[in-house]
């Protein structure tokens, strides 16, 4: 848990019960990234001290200096992906030279650079994807867009290949969980400052863009921005040009704007379109399941699977292009499929040549994608995806940018902004390579050009597996889409746009920490509380394995000044339990179900871990996921940070410990076990052990019940009263319920307290989110407690196996007492 801003804000509202990510589709923001300021980088020379570095890339002299300055500062150098070798940091300097003579210049430009970057990345492979320790891995790649990352209008864009290391960084975790990527820009002038640069950053976790501009370090930052009124009309008189457009999303939008505008759209595909002779041609999509199966019936001996399937992909693409086109001309629409292949710049001239001055604006919607892990694709595979984003759409520029255009749209995906998907490395390259060129390209064009970055649409484009995208983000509906796409058309929009849905269950603490999470970001309530409680990540392993370091600040949280443990401010029970939940979050399944925390059981909690140290508590919690039957459980633990294991006496070191429970379903939890541990009774007449200030968290008011049992009505805790810092996190269990729980079983008649050590508490079993005023019932014979709303009786939270003592006075008078007794229980 990081908590960098003192500053109070108002909570947020609690989010709506149920995961937001349940539902496959979901409203999208739109928004535009902006440079907003970082601190300057902390020196740490010891930081570089012995990390084994493979140098990249790069003009020779620029290479040469780096590498003198990261050796000074201890580091072991080498040059070339050949060298092998440990590696613990690649610093790849890209392409570094001036993009001097045009678009033409830079086409496969970036090819042997790529090439060198892939091969370093093959050569790490198996070490770095198998290392768990989250603070040695380090990739950091140099972009030269003019160091506000070409979002500062003085950016000069010098050499605007960048992009394309800067969305491998961001994918980057996806191959190696714990690869601390970097992209740092600046300008080509400020080459001799590099070396400097290079050693400050490299090496620390946080911020994947960094830029350095007019002596400020700069990252950048998504903001909502509604679109601009339209400024230009389309009608029978233009032409679009849509690469890529014959099917998918490319299709729907080329059909909205003939129906709806009446425009010509010119589609374009790398196949000679159908002949009508062909057996599937005309056939309705019953008739072409049925004529692929008999294509893999008559499969001849000795073709392979892989082979058959190639071709029904081709055959099926092709079928759905002619139905696509029979259908439009059928309903009277102007759209006219051209052949075309945008790597091509032969081809690519004669299509703006037969044309001619009638295009009025040009859609680059091209694209392919192999979805594999880096081992399983080839550098050729790795290449193409890269060529027909970014060369396509240099070829296409440069043949229409003397064209009088209404609109110049290059078609991105959030996976270059944001970082893709497993097996996504060189598409999600390519699709931030493409966003830079558009921004390079609307600074030298005398019309608009736009880069609109998509989420995944609603199983349409290219998609592999639907189900899996969602587990990333959610997907835009595709009315909704097209109406946002014909929106920024009309608008003459400039510039990269984004739409973005609520992130899915798939972030992980890589891209937490890589990028500046704000309230504007959907699903931003539903995400945050599990990255505010991340902690400083130690070790990772997806689905099973996350260390942290999590800090609890009393100048950032109130708090921690309402509660003492022998007379020494501490971590209330509840809060603790809140950051074990929420840690809990970062560990799922592999399939990232949609589950629900069951119970938090066998909750062990020694009450001096709790005590603050100077204001601070520092714990190192580590969690573990495991399968248990038909349960996801995670068992979390804390110690005090430093703490390597043995105690003052020689024992054990004092642990705190819980299991949190997820399940698919509503099914309650199994029998209780309640942990058997050894504990202590301490009674007191004075001052009690615990004590509560009440000042932050609401004292429940209790009495006694019609039958005998102790009943309470108690305020909720309002987020930010626990929390001041600029967004504070709504809580997943009910603070106020649970800590006078806890606080009314520290107590006995007349005044004396008892506290039992450690706390032990069988099961809480969430029910419903905290909704007003709640009532509180127990039995602390039993130790079995009931939270219900008190509006409506709908049922909050239970807790069980956390006995009590019998009485209802309130507690003693302050001051200090000896205890009357202590030993064991």
């Amino acid at each position: 848990m990081t908590l960098t801003d003192p500053t109070p804000v108002a909570a947020p509202p609690a989010p709506a019960e149920g995961p937001a990510e349940d539902a496959a589709v979901q409203p999208v923001t739109r928004m535009v990234w902006e440079l907003t300021e970082l601190p300057p980088a902390v020196d740490d020379p010891a930081r570089l001290a012995g990390l084994r570095v493979l140098l990249l890339g790069g003009e020779p002299a620029v290479a040469r200096a780096v590498g003198v300055e990261l050796t000074r500062c201890g580091a072991r150098v080498r040059h070339g992906a050949a060298h092998t070798g440990p590696v613990d940091a690649i610093v790849d300097l890209t392409v570094g030279h001036r993009l001097s003579a045009g678009g033409r210049e830079a086409v496969g430009a970036w090819r042997a650079a790529l090439t060198e970057t892939v091969t370093a990345l093959r050569g790490v492979y198996d070490a770095w994807a198998a290392e768990t320790a989250a603070d040695r891995l380090f990739y950091l790649a140099v972009s030269y867009l003019g160091g506000g990352m070409g979002q500062h209008p003085d950016d000069d864009l010098a050499q605007p290949l960048g992009g394309i290391w800067a969305g491998l960084a961001k994918t980057l975790h996806r191959e190696f969980p714990n690869c601390n990527a970097r992209v740092v820009d600046l300008a080509l002038d400020a080459a001799a400052e590099l070396p400097g640069i290079v050693a400050a950053e490299l090496g620390r976790v946080g911020q994947i863009e960094v830029g350095y501009r007019d002596g400020r370090r700069l990252t950048l930052t998504p903001g909502a921005r509604p679109p601009a009124a339209p400024a230009l009309t389309l009608g029978p008189a233009d032409t679009v040009l849509v690469s890529g457009g014959g099917r998918g999303i490319g299709w729907e939008l080329a059909r909205t704007l003939a129906e709806r505008h009446g425009v010509r759209v010119v589609v374009t595909g790398r196949e000679p379109f159908p002949t009508g002779d062909e057996p599937w041609f005309g056939a309705d999509e019953a008739a072409l399941k049925a004529y692929e199966r008999g294509v893999w019936a008559e499969r001849p001996p000795g073709r392979s699977p892989a082979e058959v399937r190639r071709r029904l992909g081709r055959e099926r693409r092709l079928w759905e292009l002619a139905a696509n086109l029979t259908s439009a001309r059928r309903h009277g629409l102007r759209i006219d499929y051209a052949r075309c292949d945008f790597t091509d710049p032969a081809q690519v001239r004669e299509l703006v040549r037969r044309e001619g001055g009638a295009l009025t604006g040009v859609i680059h919607n091209a694209g392919v994608d192999t979805a594999a892990r880096l081992p399983k694709k080839s550098d050729a595979e790795i290449l193409r995806t890269v060529e027909v984003k970014v060369d396509g759409f240099l070829h296409l520029f440069e043949e229409v940018r003397q064209l009088d255009l209404k609109f110049f749209c290059a078609v991105g995906s959030l996976t270059g902004r944001l970082g893709g998907m497993v097996g996504q490395l060189e598409y999600a390259a390519a699709n931030d390579g493409l966003a830079r060129l558009g921004t390079w390209a609307d600074r030298r064009a005398a019309f608009p050009v736009m880069t609109l970055a998509w989420p995944t649409w609603d199983r349409i484009g290219l998609i592999a597996n639907f189900g899996a995208t969602l587990r990333y983000m959610a997907a835009i509906d595709v009315a909704d889409g097209l109406a946002r796409w014909e929106a920024e058309l009309l608008a003459g929009t400039a510039g990269e746009v984004t739409f973005v849905g609520p992130l899915g269950r798939a972030i992980d603490p890589g891209q937490a920490v890589g990028y500046p999470v704000v309230p504007a970001l959907p699903g931003f309530q539903a995400a945050y509380p599990r990255i505010f409680h991340l902690g400083e990540v130690t070790a990772f392993q997806p689905h099973a394995r996350l260390d942290a370091t999590v800090v609890f600040d009393r100048d950032r949280a109130p708090v921690l000044g309402d509660f003492q443990v022998d007379g020494g401010d501490a971590v209330p029970v509840s809060v603790l339990l809140e950051n074990a939940v929420r840690g809990a979050e970062w560990l799922v399944p592999e399939d990232y179900p949609a589950l629900r925390v069951a119970a938090v059981e066998r909750i062990v909690v020694p009450l001096a871990l709790l005590r603050l140290d100077g204001g601070r508590l520092r714990l190192t919690r580590t969690a573990r996921g495991f399968h248990e039957g038909r349960d996801w459980v995670v068992e979390v633990r804390y110690r005090r940070a430093g703490d390597t294991g043995a105690g003052e006496d020689g024992g054990e070191a004092t642990e705190a410990s819980l299991r949190v429970v997820h399940r698919r379903d509503a099914e309650p939890p199994g029998p209780l076990e309640r942990p058997a541990v050894t504990q202590s009774t301490t009674l007191r007449s004075g001052p009690p052990f615990l004590r509560w200030r009440s000042a932050v968290v609401p004292a429940a008011a209790w009495h006694t019940g019609p039958d005998g049992r102790p009943v309470a009505e108690v305020r909720p805790c309002a987020a930010n009263d626990l929390w001041a810092t600029p967004q504070v996190p709504h809580p997943a269990l009910p603070v106020a319920p649970l800590e006078n729980i806890v606080r009314r079983c520290a107590r006995r008649g007349e005044g004396l307290s008892v506290t039992v050590d450690p706390l032990v508490i069988g099961r809480i079993a969430p029910h419903a989110a905290e909704r007003g005023p709640s009532r509180v019932e127990g039995d602390p014979a039993l130790g079995v407690w009931r939270v219900t709303r008190a509006a409506t009786g709908e049922p909050v939270l239970t807790v069980s196996g956390l006995p009590g003592p019998l009485g209802d006075d309130p507690p003693g008078p302050s001051g200090d007492a000896p205890a009357t007794r202590h030993g064991p229980r």
